[in-house]
């Protein structure tokens, strides 16, 4: 899987006040264990012969987590939805990221990772910040063909470009923002995530070649697991003229490889302030999502 990455020496230098922006802490909290996560996904309806477009409720509660899909225009196929457990490989470590034992307290998601043969845990938690969007629109975000230029609040509203601009956010909208802290870095995948590459030198090419621009990268190699014995690999793309930069990982597990998600140690917390970068507003809570459900199947 891709990620983006936020370097931390771009800036978007402006004094522009959004409506939204400023960070709400508890004034929309849900039930203090359970936490429900709305986003909007896009997948092809062979049927159809079109786009079909989903609402993925995605909740939270102690001791489950559960994956809703809810149809709005044409059928969505779920075959991208990730819900299964994930295999954990980190230096000397091997895993598993269960959808069980999960801790709910307010907007702080704990999820144990657990040692392969042992009781031992690894921390691993989401506290997922919230902003206001009460009365914001789609002129919130401001595009650029220049990375370096962009800046304000993203959310649906861009995305699904067929909404009018003049459309906002009804009073008690929110965004959900990630900030996740691990114990330690480690990569994470399962059977979805498998390739049909027949070694991690071989992913490692063609990963190399997912841009076509002439795009300056870095290529990074190391063991994990028990051990050491699992090779993983790394591509790193630097920001290009419009596009921002992206982070590959790919690990060789038993005959087979797979292209995996990195969690880095420490807190990875993403931009809240729209004055000097982007904000990812496409996680919502439920009057923002009922509000987005309905102007996708009034305008789609």
């Amino acid at each position: 899987m891709n990620r983006w990455i936020a370097i931390p020496s771009v800036c978007f230098l402006t004094t522009l006040a959004l409506i939204g922006c400023e960070e709400e802490d508890g004034a929309y909290g849900t039930a203090s264990s359970e936490i429900t996560l709305t986003s909007f996904a896009n997948s092809y309806d062979s049927k159809a012969n079109a786009t079909a477009i989903a609402r993925i409720d995605e909740t939270y509660r102690t001791g489950a987590r559960e994956i809703k899909t809810t149809n709005l225009i044409n059928s969505y196929s779920n075959q991208s939805l990730n819900d299964l457990d994930r295999t954990v490989l980190a230096d000397d470590f091997e895993g598993r990221l269960e959808n069980k034992d999960i801790e709910v307290n307010n907007r702080t998601v704990k999820r144990p990772i657990y040692e392969k043969n042992t009781n031992n845990q690894l921390d691993y938690q989401t506290t997922y910040k919230t902003l206001n969007l009460s009365g914001l629109r789609a002129n919130s975000y401001v595009a650029s063909t220049n990375v370096n230029n962009r800046y304000g609040i993203i959310t649906d509203l861009n995305n699904y470009s067929e909404i009018p601009t003049n459309v906002a956010f009804p009073e008690g909208s929110v965004c959900y923002i990630p900030v996740v802290t691990s114990e330690r870095s480690f990569l994470a995948f399962n059977e979805k995530n498998k390739t049909g590459y027949a070694s991690i030198e071989r992913w490692i090419e063609v990963a190399k070649t997912r841009f076509s621009a002439d795009r300056d990268h870095r290529t990074s190699q190391f063991g994990v697991g028990v051990g050491n014995q699992q090779q993983a690999a790394q591509v790193m793309f630097f920001e290009y003229d419009d596009q921002p930069a992206y982070e590959y990982s790919g690990v060789e597990y038993g005959k087979d490889v797979y292209e995996a998600n990195y969690v880095a140690k420490g807190s990875t917390d993403l931009n809240t302030d729209s004055r000097f970068d982007v904000v990812d507003c496409t996680i919502v809570n439920e009057v923002a999502g009922d509000f987005l459900a309905e102007q996708i199947e009034r305008y789609y």
